[in-house]
């Protein structure tokens, strides 16, 4: 149950979104249509590169959620700078939108946003929340070749620390990604500023389902009801660790010839090639591409949820959505351990972590599924659900934006 609020508190959230990610439908609309319960009024401004069925697909869902929307197309050139100069001459629009609209709040997520954010606060006395959203320029140095010494990496990070210094509260992901931004911002920021929030999921959405549900995605799948699923929901690339999830799979197939392995990605030709190279394999795995709606039911018929990413120094500050989904729908977990807080979360008795994905933790993992998962199914699904609602539900993320919030309103 919720107390209804008499508060009527306007925030401009400003995002910068390429293409591929779709995390305004998908994570931010479903906690700003809650917040709007409690007096918290939000309206979108993203920038972004998609085209115009991407941006109109936003319009719609927006308009739906009572959420006014305006989009801002990035300029791609010239190259390097293009980026940098739409965050800077757009700093008006965004002036514009907190004139017009009567706007109280400033949130600009990451970087660029941030820039925007504190050329168009100049002279104001507007408060502000910066969601830090992980390291997301560490991650282009550990990912995307962008060197820490270039000038790009020390202007932005530059950037970074003003936004932080400049906000009244700034939210992030992970308790070391807090750590990181405090000590990069200097004396002038204090730790009670920080506040983690997490990437909650609609508990009766993403839920273990019943029997029959998971038996019929099963027999779509053309899959036994007793057949070993291993489910992998997400991106794909080198950071993912593809050769490793690979790995474990052979691993488990040396013991149950039965098992399957179920991709659920944006990219499934990406995956398909891949596997060209797997022909021991092959036959024992499945693509789909299928809608956000449909995601739940398939990962409720899996019987564990792989999860492992590259570890790196960017990775401690990001919380990983699929974490959340797996336990939602009562899967274990099979993840890697230092990137965000998942330690604090998948325990012994909801899944394996793995510290480096050499093949003696894999084999590890294998046998733990074979040994413990495979022998106590729902007594691990039933634990998993408890622990998802309990740390990954829409509603307990939207709690932890209710606090930051009102520990800003209330100051």
């Amino acid at each position: 149950m919720y107390t209804p609020s008499n508060r009527n508190v306007r925030i401009l959230f400003v995002t910068w979104d390429g293409p591929q990610v779709n995390y305004l439908e998908g994570l931010f609309l479903p906690i700003f249509k809650q917040l709007k319960k409690f007096g918290f009024h939000f309206h979108i401004l993203q920038f972004t590169w998609g085209g115009s069925d991407r941006t109109h697909i936003n319009h719609l869902v927006c308009k739906e959620a009572g959420i006014p929307y305006q989009a801002i197309t990035i300029w791609r050139r010239p190259r390097g700078l293009g980026a940098l100069l739409t965050a800077l001459l757009h700093s008006r629009t965004i002036r514009h939108v907190i004139r017009n609209q009567g706007i109280d709040i400033i949130m600009p997520r990451s970087i660029l946003p941030g820039l925007s954010a504190l050329l168009a606060l100049r002279n104001t006395s507007l408060q502000m929340i910066f969601d830090a959203d992980g390291l997301p320029l560490d991650e282009r140095v550990d990912f995307a070749g962008l060197s820490s010494s270039s000038v790009t990496y020390r202007l932005l990070r530059d950037i970074e620390a003003q936004a932080v210094r400049k906000a009244d509260a700034v939210l992030t992901r992970s308790s070391v990604a807090s750590r990181i931004l405090l000590d990069r911002a200097g004396s002038e920021a204090t730790a009670k500023k920080f506040y983690i929030v997490t990437n909650g999921r609609d508990s009766v959405v993403f839920s273990p389902g019943t029997k029959e549900n998971r038996a019929a995605i099963r027999k779509n799948l053309g899959i036994p009801l007793h057949t070993p699923l291993i489910v992998y929901a997400g991106s794909v690339g080198s950071q993912y660790c593809m050769n490793e999830m690979f790995t474990f799979f052979r691993y488990l197939l040396s013991s149950r010839h039965d098992a399957h392995f179920l991709f659920l990605t944006g990219s499934p030709d990406s995956v398909l090639a891949l596997l060209d190279s797997l022909r021991d394999m092959k036959e024992s795995m499945t693509v789909r591409s299928v809608s956000a709606h449909d995601v739940p039911n398939y990962l409720a018929a899996a019987d564990v949820g792989l999860a492992l990413r590259r570890p790196s120094f960017s990775m401690q500050a990001v919380s990983p959505i699929k974490l959340g989904e797996y336990l939602l729908c009562g899967l274990p977990v099979i993840a890697t351990r230092g990137i965000g807080d998942t330690s604090l979360f998948v325990k012994e008795h909801v899944g394996f972590l793995i510290d480096d994905a050499c093949d003696d933790q894999l084999e590890k993992a294998a046998t733990w599924f074979i040994n413990k998962v495979l022998k106590m199914q729902n007594t691990f699904r039933e634990r998993c659900r408890t622990e998802g609602v309990k740390h990954f539900s829409l509603d307990q993320t939207v709690k932890k934006y209710r606090y930051a919030l009102e520990s800003v309103i209330d100051a």
